[in-house]
């Protein structure tokens, strides 16, 4: 698996195996993850406010697809304002859970390395 499946499949960027989310997803606890993946050991969670730095994913991935959904709507489907907005709102509370948790996904592959020997050589915590 590389690099941009393992961000989607929301698994660790170590081993790129274990998930970073705990299943099933929970409405109460949305943005749980495990302390550490299953497989390699590797935190997910290497220091207090570690992801910080995801809210500013989050915010433009959010941007450009509220800019994609309203824009494509009102110039390719002529629809007004009000129509692109109540889908815009629908999609936006549809997705926000995702794009919470892929900000997460992205955030954590950018600053762990993969690692082709991590299930050989775990991390003990």
């Amino acid at each position: 698996m590389n690099k941009i499946q393992s961000i989607f499949k929301m698994t660790c960027p170590r081993c790129r195996e274990g998930n970073l989310f705990v299943k099933p997803f929970n409405i109460s606890k949305p943005l749980d993850m495990h302390k550490a993946c299953q497989v390699c050991g590797q935190k997910t969670e290497p220091e207090p406010g570690y992801y910080f730095g995801a809210m500013f994913i989050s915010y433009i991935w959010t941007g450009w697809l509220c800019l994609f959904i309203v824009g494509t709507t009102m110039i390719f489907l002529d629809w007004t304002i009000t129509q692109s907005f109540i889908l815009l709102i629908s999609a936006m509370v549809l997705s926000f859970f995702w794009v919470m948790r892929i900000s997460r996904s992205i955030y954590i592959h950018v600053d762990v390395s993969y690692d082709p020997k991590a299930k050989e050589n775990p991390i003990e915590h």
